[in-house]
């Protein structure tokens, strides 16, 4: 057990639930093992004996999540230079029904807490000690996630990251959940998928990002079907990454770049029935693009989006900004057009292809109108790439 003194970054793949902690000690030595050093830790288990297989959607989502996650790391044009986000920044209102005094992820009305504490009591002085630990990992874990996160020193880690869970999810705190620097919560499709799920997720949703933090990467997977909004207050301004593999409202976008002053990148998933013209239909028909002249920016920092939109519908090669309706799917592309235009720092756009055909022949179309191309002359600068997963 010497390494445990050395021991900067350790990867253990293939757990069971049953025996993870036995690896962690040689054999017949029960003392407690405290990685002194210990900064970076994955644990992968193995896949639950009843897993569904996932749906075809699901290496869609995967994709998404990767194209924003790795755009953090890449030097080039789209990263630019932008203003720090600091403390004094952070947004002063109170979390009502969030206090956490012992910042523990983990909500304290978890009924999965007193079964935890029944479980270790037995053998409290051998767990392992993890004094330095900055990044967590953990994927596959077949029971309830509280079960596990309550070993890790949460209030110390910065860097979290839970991948193909299906219990427990609704058990992690918002508040402390925000104090981290960088979060990903991805939910498995298996168990997820009735509407109180959903809904308990939408308040989860609710809940995060109205919490003050200062955190700077945040990604959220799960398999909806309803189309998820954002609450209007948020406290997450210091993000710079942001990934949405649920199918989030269109809607709900604007507000949210508005707030984001250090926003870099962004990825989601469009939910492509949610569009702004079923709550202000008019506001956007065809051809009304004068008023893009008086209508502030949504963001001067957001240097790449990609959006995911989905649909299945069939469009032409030729299809025109002037085919779509205010009420059928295209009205969701002509509206991200919008979008685009009211972000000036903007640099790269990504969409799917038939998306993309789309959204060209909206901008094509404004840029037509000579009157707005001042306001509008960053997207001719826009470079749109076609996203491939």
């Amino acid at each position: 057990m010497i390494f445990a003194e050395t021991l900067e970054n350790l990867d253990i793949g293939f757990s069971s639930v049953a025996t993870i902690w036995n690896r962690f000690y040689s054999a017949g030595n029960k003392r407690r093992v405290k990685f002194k050093r210990l900064k970076t830790l994955v644990l992968e288990f193995m896949e639950p004996a009843d897993a569904k297989v996932k749906p075809s959607g699901e290496s869609k989502l995967v994709s998404l999540y990767d194209d924003c996650y790795f755009a953090s790391s890449e030097s080039s044009s789209v990263s630019g230079d932008s203003p720090t986000c600091t403390e004094s920044d952070l947004p002063t209102f109170d979390n009502t029904g969030e206090d956490d005094d012992d910042a523990t992820l983990l909500d304290p009305d978890s009924p999965t807490l007193l079964q935890f504490y029944q479980q270790r009591k037995p053998r409290d002085k051998t767990w392992p000690l993890f004094p330095k630990l900055q990044s967590l990992s953990i994927s596959k874990y077949p029971d309830s996630i509280s079960r596990i996160l309550r070993h890790f020193p949460i209030e110390s880690i910065q860097r979290i990251s839970i991948r193909d869970i299906s219990r427990g999810w609704s058990s992690l705190n918002a508040t402390a959940a925000a104090r981290l620097s960088s979060l990903r919560v991805h939910i498995s499709p298996q168990r997820f998928g009735a509407k109180h799920d959903e809904y308990r997720y939408q308040a989860w949703i609710n809940r995060l990002f109205s919490v003050s933090s200062s955190m700077v990467s945040l990604q959220l997977d799960a398999p909806t079907s309803i189309p998820i909004s954002l609450p209007d207050v948020i406290g997450l301004t210091c993000l710079s990454t942001l990934s949405f593999s649920f199918r989030i409202d269109l809607g709900t976008v604007p507000n949210l770049l508005s707030r984001l002053p250090y926003l870099k990148q962004l990825a989601m998933h469009v939910h492509p029935w949610s569009s702004w013209s079923h709550r202000c239909h008019g506001l956007l028909e065809y051809g009304d693009y004068e008023m893009l002249a008086h209508i502030p920016p949504l963001s001067r920092s957001l240097r790449k989006l990609v959006a995911y939109v989905g649909l299945d519908t069939s469009a032409s090669d030729d299809q025109d900004c002037s085919d779509s309706t205010s009420n059928g799917p295209m009205a969701v592309e002509r509206e991200l057009a919008w979008l685009l235009a009211r972000v000036p720092s903007l640099r790269l756009f990504k969409t799917e292809e038939m998306s993309s055909k789309a959204i060209r022949a909206c901008i094509d179309d404004m840029l037509s109108y000579k009157d707005i191309v001042p306001h509008i002359e960053h997207l001719l600068g826009v470079e749109i790439e076609v996203w491939k997963y």
